[in-house]
């Protein structure tokens, strides 16, 4: 069973069988996160998808290709960074296509665009893409994408479900379908102050990201009852990040904490762990806590690390997607594809029986949530998302969830 491609670049899904409908529709209210068993079809490469031209036809509904015409047609829109970001673009529309493989149905049509490199330029991405009909939006991922992008949209009562983790971005129906950062630290500083964990210091880039963790920790603290012991931020190289540990580590042997959040990924976090030791810190006595970037594996590739704790999406969850995705593509899936595979998946299942209507904000804001590729998430009101996260230990075995996702949700705001 193959995915049908127009010569337009628009995509629309294969004919599903009922029982993989219903798998779809599965757990909670609307989603299973990967593939039914079973499923044998193969979905190709894609390149860079064009804009609709050529062979579709612009009708008062919107661009229908050929041999989809006279049919109830369910149009998802695409905004990825085509031009500005290739790779990543390429990684998030194999994921989207992966998910109209295995979610959506004979009458789901997907209309990839180039989102552009700022707000003006997926604004007018979005608008093109509501005049080609799109019933909803996904992406963009920049936030300034999905400012641009969601005015245009809302403008027309069409919801948006964008990838940006700036959670000023998201509004009544532009959602927010990504890993906020401010939930993350929640997470984290709750899990530690139950651990008896009640002074904490912080290493963290003295960009965008460590500037949101050190405003997001000194919240934490304060809500519980947690002493924000020291803080070093530093331009982001491996030299400056080691400096500012052994910084770190001068000003604590003064003012002790009990644990140290690193805010931080890659070469940089590996060169953080042995500069902590050599300025004196006793990581058997101090506590390290990362972001979830410290699930991308390079926590694992060093020792001193070991026995740290990090947050992160359901483990469990994701391994299933990248099973399916590197079967398929045979490649590994980047960190964000999962956001395109479950965003898209998400609204095939919520129009397989409603067609368009089943984008209503009652809908996409189903206070039980739904059930994705990184865990279970619901979309608030103000569309804002919230994620199921588990606490993880780096172990020398590989890394051990020591409190996981959970796996439903207790009332909004509880």
């Amino acid at each position: 069973m193959q995915v049908k491609r127009s010569s337009s670049g628009v995509r629309a899904a294969p004919s599903l069988s009922h029982a993989k409908a219903a798998a779809a529709l599965g757990l909670l209210t609307a989603l299973g996160a990967c593939a039914t068993n079973g499923t044998t079809g193969q979905v190709a490469t894609p390149a860079t998808p064009p804009p609709p031209t050529g062979t579709t036809v612009v009708t008062r509904e919107g661009v229908t290709p050929p041999f989809m015409a006279g049919r109830p047609i369910v149009r998802i829109g695409l905004l990825l960074p085509f031009s500005l970001r290739p790779q990543d673009a390429s990684a998030l529309y194999s994921a989207a296509e992966l998910a109209l493989f295995d979610h959506g149905d004979q009458n789901t049509l997907l209309i990839p665009r180039d989102a552009g490199a700022d707000q003006a330029s997926a604004a007018a991405a979005a608008d093109a893409l509501l005049h080609d009909g799109a019933d909803i939006i996904i992406g963009p991922v920049l936030r300034e994408g999905v400012q641009g992008a969601g005015q245009e949209a809302h403008q027309q009562n069409v919801p948006l479900i964008g990838f940006s983790s700036d959670r000023m971005v998201a509004g009544p129906g532009i959602y927010l379908l990504s890993f906020q950062l401010e939930d993350e630290v929640s997470r984290l500083v709750s899990y530690a102050a139950s651990h008896n964990i009640h002074s904490i210091a912080l290493l963290a880039p003295s960009n965008d990201y460590g500037r949101r963790v050190q405003t997001a920790l000194q919240a934490q603290a304060q809500q519980r009852g947690v002493t924000l012991a020291a803080a070093e931020l530093y331009t982001r190289t491996d030299a400056e990040a080691a400096a500012a540990a052994q910084r770190l580590a001068a000003e604590l042997h003064t003012t002790p904490a009990q644990a140290i959040l690193v805010a931080e990924s890659g070469s940089e976090l590996r060169a953080i762990g042995p500069a902590l030791v050599q300025g004196g810190i006793d990581l058997h006595q101090v506590r390290l806590l990362g972001t979830s970037p410290w699930a991308d594996g390079d926590a694992q590739r060093e020792p001193t690390l070991a026995g740290g704790w990090y947050v992160s999406p359901d483990p469990s969850a994701r391994t299933d997607f990248e099973s399916r995705y590197q079967a398929i593509f045979s490649k590994a899936p980047t960190r964000l594809s999962s956001l395109a595979y479950d965003a898209v998946a998400l609204a095939a299942a919520l129009s397989h029986d409603r067609g368009a209507q089943g984008f209503a904000p009652a809908q996409l804001e189903n206070p039980e949530g739904f059930l994705g590729s990184d865990g279970i998430f619901r979309f608030n009101a103000d569309g804002t998302i919230e994620r199921g996260l588990a606490i993880m230990e780096v172990r020398a075995g590989g890394p051990v969830a020591i409190d996981p996702a959970p796996r439903r949700f207790g009332r909004p705001g509880s």
